[in-house]
């Protein structure tokens, strides 16, 4: 006999009591007298009791993740990317306030804080990346600037998110505690 042949008569004779009793062993089926099962029967009449566990009320995200705080180098982009779309279709300039992160949602809002420096700024995530290894967030020129990021040998950040897509961030806050707002300062006349 062949080596297959052999494999084959293996399996039939090991397989012939489950093929003959005509079930597979995975679909076994065990009756439960009625005395068992009293307490599980529902007349016709009846309905299942609804459940005493009341979920809680939905949270917004944006007060879950105000807690919810990341730390890590931030980068800036190169001025070869001013004029082209970002990740939500918006046109990035360098000297706009806006942000970069790879798993935020498009459209939050992150405060960001230099260690180094300790300014804060509140940006609109706007675009995915940054794609270099060691950093968690790309800023605009603007941000890296008013960040302190550019000149700073420490680029470490504190981000927190203040606020999720389509919500505006508690400006009054921002303002009583001195902090930059998206918004850049007029360009000077040249």
């Amino acid at each position: 006999m062949t080596k297959n042949t052999r494999i084959v008569m293996i399996f039939l004779v090991l397989a012939a009591p489950a093929i003959a009793v005509g079930q597979s062993l995975c679909e076994d089926t065990h009756e439960l007298p009625d005395s068992l099962t009293v307490g599980y029967c529902l007349e016709p009449d009846q309905q299942l009791p609804q459940s005493k566990v009341v979920p809680p009320a939905t949270a917004r995200y944006s007060e879950i993740a105000a807690r919810h705080r990341l730390t890590g180098n931030a980068s800036y982009y190169s001025a070869f990317f001013d004029g082209r779309k970002t990740a939500n279709g918006e046109i990035y300039r360098n000297s706009g306030f806006s942000a970069a992160h790879l798993t935020l949602p498009l459209g939050c809002w992150v405060e960001v804080r230099s260690r180094a420096t300790g300014k804060v700024l509140r940006l609109r995530v706007n675009d995915r990346g940054p794609y270099s290894g060691g950093f968690v967030l790309d800023l605009s020129r603007a941000a890296a600037r008013a960040l302190g990021v550019d000149v700073a040998e420490d680029r470490r950040v504190d981000i927190r998110v203040i606020a999720m897509p389509g919500e505006e961030p508690d400006l009054v806050d921002a303002r009583t505690a001195g902090v930059a707002t998206e918004e850049p300062e007029p360009a000077a006349d040249r």
